[in-house]
């Protein structure tokens, strides 16, 4: 039986919010909980947004129209559904399990400092002056000028994903990175077996 807490959970792939819904239990229990989890998510979604499930059980083609009417109760849409696992056009794009996570939809702007144990999603610029500092990742879909310190609490599998970053100071895991030279347009900067790795991606 599935743990009760992780029955229903959002990632961040390719654009797309994705809920994953877990086998072995009922429906009445995942639209609970998938519910739930739209009401912590009601600050990232504005009115009329879209969102796609994952629907582990093959067998479970019913709660698809279900999971269309609540989408429509939030004032939100079912955008699709998929089964038993991911399309690999898909699997090969970078998560972001959103739990725990704050979500802001504006520039951060200069002499600011926006703090969080978990992860960090921003909709707008990280203008110079300003700080990110998490305990997880960050995801910024704009330009970073400002301090960004991740993976404060969090090491496995941290990251920073951005737009485009002019950052002149980078810290991840305790390893800082200043004035590097960052790749032009959407770049990560990721830890893995204590080194950084930057590379050019595609957002």
């Amino acid at each position: 039986m599935a743990s009760e807490k992780d029955i229903v959970y959002p990632k961040f792939i390719d654009g797309d919010i994705i809920f994953f819904l877990e086998k072995n239990v009922t429906q009445k229990q995942l639209l609970e909980k998938l519910s739930e989890n739209l009401d912590k998510l009601n600050n990232f979604f504005s009115e009329g947004d879209g969102f796609y499930v994952l629907i582990k059980n093959p067998e479970m083609y019913s709660i698809v129209p279900k999971i269309g009417k609540l989408a429509k109760e939030k004032k939100l849409y079912l955008s699709g559904a998929y089964f038993e696992d991911l399309p690999e056009i898909k699997k090969k794009k970078k998560e972001f399990r959103l739990s725990g996570t704050n979500i802001y939809k504006k520039h951060v702007r200069s002499g600011q400092i926006l703090d969080n144990p978990g992860d960090i999603i921003i909709f707008g610029n990280v203008n110079q002056g300003s700080e990110i500092r998490a305990g997880g990742s960050v995801i910024v879909f704009g330009k970073i000028k400002g301090t960004v310190r991740v993976g404060m609490t969090q090491h496995k599998n941290t990251f920073i994903v951005a737009a485009e970053m002019e950052s002149p100071l980078v810290e991840i895991c305790g390893i800082v990175l200043n004035n590097y030279a960052w790749p032009k347009g959407p770049v990560s900067i990721h830890y893995d077996n204590d080194q950084i790795n930057v590379e050019p991606i595609e957002l």
